[in-house]
């Protein structure tokens, strides 16, 4: 059957209804620039900031005068929260006018001397901030006084950096949480400075509460060293300040840490190999205890204290704990040779805690109640390639000696470089004990293959060439694993080959306290323990003093006294089998312990100048690192 066709007025009463269905399409959306504007904040919220960038750049192509510059120095800073320095700055070298409101202006050299900051330069940072903050938001006022006081932190100015950070609680408006990251700030500053303060030395003009927070810095340096004397030192702290800030949260916690501190067990024992091999370094460590136990062996709470030999074996590691638990020993420090902890390691379940002065070999899980706390140099290695990273030296050659304590050394620096994103271009190992490094420097530096090609070409033309090599132009820092003695002769070799600009980074290895001074070191930063290299305060008093009571043992082993004095004041926060969850500044270093029961330690910095090391401010890690700049040909 045919349809039947539809009769001309029904199709035409049609036609009205199609037409009123077209006409109710929604219209597409104009997004206008304050719509596109609020899609930017929205995606700086949601941390996409190459987004948010784009857009802000995007509008400034249109506005006009005020709104083109607020659109620019948004996208610009988006640009520096996305890594992408070379735009940001970009953006800022298009801002017109002669001059800007006072917030935009703010803002500018906020971002300015952010870029600067990041690009190790806190000098060229520090002139961006210079200018009035009075008229600006406090939100804007508060972002400025953190920079700036990272920046004087960075420039060594502890009393500058403390100024700043004092300043800006009081634009927190109440904010508890806010105000007590503040004081932490200002806490880990003075409390982690690896100079002392000379509180007679400050500006008159300094305001109350800063100098209370300077001198509560400067007792707390002696919570590790003396911990018996600072709680009357705290309280007589607080009757001098009694509505200081820091009474709220931070003295609260350093009287607690206090009384944890001088709480032992009744009867400690230490299993080192006291004869054999390694006796010297064991007298270095038994001898740094004595030196911590001495300062506490007056009062109520010094323990007993039994040294027992346990040989460098797993076997005579075991033979030594079981006496030690036998004649009644809270907790054990020791063993120290790495075979002797893996063997104390192997009983499985340890009747009391140890502290191990090694660690155990990779892979191996430590038992319940097994700390494991020592000197690795693969640690000083890693921190090393964490220092480059914040200053953004991302491509750089290592040239370390052809030992096993080289290839340590390197293994772990190359990890952690290559696991933060940076580029290990090359490495070489050179012959410990050599005088000519020549040939480690040249390969190093490609300089050998600079001489191949002009030997090349040479043949091939027949004559004679004028030439000077040239060293590859992609390295950023070159990381020297060396002793002192090879150090002051590959130093001056390298600047010979070309690399004098070349920032040369190296670890404890190359310092030998007590040596004349060398020039020829000149420009090595290295990492090192506070017992080594501060110069004035508690802990540089009480490596004098060892080193007087022992000067045979001292010049060969000083690190390993410091090694002793630590585990000693170890033993309060670990012999009920549980580790620490707070920073410890101890003479080897800042002191931390991960869930495996492992501590580490957070060294100082220090460059040699005049042959003597000239200690550096803590390295503070800038709001967002720097870019890393593609790399030029070799």
């Amino acid at each position: 059957m045919q349809d039947k066709p539809v009769p001309y007025p029904v199709r035409w009463l049609c036609l009205p209804l199609a037409v009123l269905l077209a006409s109710c399409a929604i219209p597409p959306t104009v997004q206008t620039p304050q719509s596109q504007a609020t899609q930017a904040n929205n995606l700086e919220q949601q941390g996409k900031f190459t987004a948010a960038a784009q857009i802000f750049a995007s509008l400034a192509t249109t506005a006009q005068g005020d709104q083109r510059n607020e659109y620019l120095v948004s996208a610009a800073e988006d640009w520096w929260q996305a890594r992408q320095n070379q735009n940001a700055w970009k953006l800022l070298g298009q801002l017109q006018g002669q001059t800007l409101s006072p917030v935009l202006n703010a803002r500018v050299e906020l971002l300015k001397a952010s870029m600067d900051f990041a690009a190790q330069q806190p000098q060229a940072a520090l002139k961006h901030l210079q200018f009035p903050l009075q008229s600006l938001p406090d939100v804007l006022q508060a972002k400025i006084l953190l920079l700036r006081s990272q920046v004087h932190a960075a420039m060594n100015n502890s009393v500058a950096a403390v100024q700043d950070l004092s300043k800006r609680e009081s634009l927190l408006a109440g904010n508890t949480a806010a105000i007590e990251d503040n004081h932490q700030r200002i806490w880990n500053l003075i409390s982690q400075n690896g100079t002392a303060i000379n509180i007679q030395s400050l500006p008159k003009n300094i305001s109350p509460v800063v100098r209370g927070w300077l001198q509560l810095g400067l007792l707390s340096r002696n919570l590790w060293q003396q911990p018996q004397y600072l709680l009357q030192q705290l309280q007589a702290w607080q009757a001098e300040y009694p509505d200081h800030p820091a009474n709220l949260d931070i003295v609260p916690d350093l009287i607690a840490k206090q009384q944890a501190f001088v709480t032992y067990p009744t009867q400690v024992a230490v299993l080192l190999p006291l004869t054999g091999t390694y006796q010297s370094a064991a007298d270095a460590i038994r001898d740094g205890i004595l030196a911590a136990y001495f300062q506490l062996s007056q009062s109520a709470h010094a323990p007993v204290v039994r040294f027992y030999d346990s040989g460098a074996t797993a076997a005579g590691a075991r033979a030594a704990y079981r006496r030690a638990v036998a004649a009644g020993a809270d907790m054990i420090i020791g063993p120290l040779i790495k075979d002797a902890v893996n063997g104390v390691a192997s009983l499985g379940t340890l009747a009391v805690p140890v502290l191990a002065l090694n660690d155990l070999d990779t892979g191996q899980v430590a038992p319940p109640m097994l700390f494991q706390f020592g000197l690795p140099p693969e640690d000083e290695a890693r921190q090393v390639a964490e220092r480059l990273f914040v200053a953004n030296l991302m491509r750089g050659v290592a040239l370390v000696p052809a030992s096993d304590w080289g290839k340590r050394v390197l293994n772990a620096f190359t990890s952690r470089f290559e696991q933060l994103g940076g580029s290990l271009l090359g490495s070489q190992t050179y012959p410990p004990g050599a005088s000519d490094f020549s040939i480690s420097i040249t390969r190093l530096l490609n300089l050998d293959q600079s001489q191949y090609r002009k030997d090349q070409l040479s043949a091939l033309l027949g004559v004679h060439l004028q030439f000077e090599p040239r060293r590859r132009r992609d390295i950023q820092f070159i990381f020297l694993a060396s002793d002192p003695a090879d150090a002051k002769l590959i130093r001056p070799q390298l600047q010979y080959y070309h690399a004098i600009n070349v920032p040369v980074y190296s670890v404890s290895q190359v310092y030998q306290p007590g040596e004349p001074p060398d020039p020829d070191l000149d420009g090595i930063t290295f990492d090192d323990m506070p017992w080594t290299l501060e110069a004035a305060g508690a802990t540089a008093s009480i490596s004098k003093n060892v080193a007087a009571l022992w000067p045979n043992n001292f010049s060969a082993n000083g690190r390993l006294y410091a090694l002793g004095f630590d585990a000693w004041r170890l033993v309060p926060l670990l012999f009920k089998g549980r580790g620490f969850n707070m920073p410890v500044q101890g003479m080897t270093g800042l002191l931390t312990m991960d869930s495996t029961g492992r501590v580490y330690r957070q060294l100082d910095w220090a460059s040699f100048k005049n042959g003597v090391p000239v200690m550096l401010a803590p390295l503070s890690t800038p709001p967002a690192p720097a870019p890393v700049a593609s790399a030029p040909p070799p």
